[in-house]
């Protein structure tokens, strides 16, 4: 029995990754002809591969990449490859009807681009490895869960970690129409636990376990019906804050504190989900929050209003802010740290103010670090990265 696959690109060549009796077709041909890289394939095969001409671990690569439906997933990275090859506004647009893939020209320039991914994706699993004690969620992931109360899906420690970041890159396409904002969450961060409950549920921040879902559901429509505050006065505020605590340190603003905007680097992968003793993630959620907007995420993940880390009015100020002025959206988060995603990288113009504002509104990530404790340092990684780290004390 032969399948027919379509959707484009997933042939012989990818490393012999293919299951019994595929049929490779191009879906703009509305079956008309066999299109693959490979002529003998095209040719001699009717362009049908079949289990006898891979090995085992072609084989295992196929089940793992196509038959399974989970993350990596290859008609999704099809249908990613789509979005990055239109652009969101004319791939969520109705021109396609949920099929952009199909109108993408069938040449070297696609076929190429899509063998790059099936070799990153061949290349991942064969150095993948898991954690075998971390394959079931525990009792604070179970909790997390209960607390979020939308759709999760549970990853456990692993190696590398492109089962998670194809997931989220999937859920991020999905939610624009699907009407939720993914977010990647530590499962085992029982202090986020505890946060979470402090802000919605105080009465049980004793015994956060126990917290009432339907009081939490109260505290988050609450917060997203109250009106969003000006994120920019919030960011002025804080540096005022950080001017005045200089002051008090006879730190010298200018020379001392922004200094000059150099030594920095490129960042443009989480880290708040890898756990440094073991050179593996944390067991992670990707939990699908149901807002429209980014900065509503935190309504339901009211993980601050401890030190200096804003309460969740301010956090949702910020984050409509910079998703307004730079399309930075909240991503991944533990009790103590968050990560923004970016489209593309701040220019080096405005890379001394945006940092001025991170400093106000996250001090320790810059007087917590060891090198060069300067913002102009931190201006010198933001224009080069697609990431924002942040991290309280």
């Amino acid at each position: 029995m032969s399948r027919i696959v379509d959707k484009p690109y997933f042939t012989y060549s990818a490393y012999n990754a293919l299951t019994s009796g595929i049929q490779v077709k191009c879906p703009k041909c509305h079956g008309a002809g066999v299109v693959t890289a490979d002529e003998d394939i095209r040719d001699k095969l009717d362009g049908c591969l079949f289990s006898v001409l891979f090995n085992q671990q072609g084989r295992a690569f196929a089940g793992y990449y196509y038959g399974e439906g989970d993350s990596p997933y290859y008609p999704a990275d099809v249908d990613d490859n789509a979005l990055r090859f239109f652009g969101p506004e004319r791939y969520h647009s109705n021109e396609f009807q949920d099929e952009a893939y199909l109108f993408i020209p069938f040449d070297e320039d696609y076929y190429q681009a899509m063998a790059k991914v099936i070799e990153e994706r061949f290349e991942n699993w064969q150095g993948q490895d898991f954690d075998e004690d971390t394959l079931e969620p525990s009792e604070v992931a179970h909790a997390i869960m209960e607390y979020l109360d939308c759709e999760c899906t549970y990853f456990p420690s692993m190696a590398d970690d492109d089962p998670i970041m194809s997931a989220y890159s999937y859920a991020q396409r999905l939610g624009v129409r699907e009407g939720f904002v993914p977010v990647l969450i530590q499962a085992d961060d029982e202090t986020l636990l505890e946060c979470l409950v402090m802000n919605a549920d105080p009465e049980h921040d004793a015994d956060f376990y126990e917290f009432d879902l339907k009081t939490v559901e109260e505290y988050r429509k609450k917060v997203l019906s109250a009106p969003i505050k000006d994120g920019k006065a919030v960011l002025e505020e804080l540096i005022g804050q950080r001017k005045e605590e200089a002051e008090d340190d006879d730190m010298d603003w200018e020379e001392e504190v922004l200094s000059e905007m150099e030594s920095g680097y490129d960042n443009n992968r989480f880290s708040c989900y890898w756990n440094s003793d073991t050179d593996m993630t944390h067991p992670l959620i990707l939990a699908k929050i149901p807002v429209k907007n980014p900065w509503e995420i935190f309504a339901y993940l009211p993980f601050g209003n401890w030190n200096e880390c804003p309460d969740t009015p301010n956090l949702m100020a910020v984050a409509k802010y910079w998703f307004e002025q730079h399309s930075a959206i909240p991503a991944a988060m533990s009790h103590d740290e968050l990560e923004f995603l970016l489209p593309a990288p701040v220019s080096q113009e405005q890379a001394m103010e945006v940092a001025t504002e991170q400093y106000g509104f996250c001090p320790d990530i810059v007087d917590q670090e060891q090198d060069d404790p300067t913002v102009g340092n931190l201006a010198d990684v933001l224009w080069q990265s697609t990431v924002w780290y942040f991290w309280w004390d």
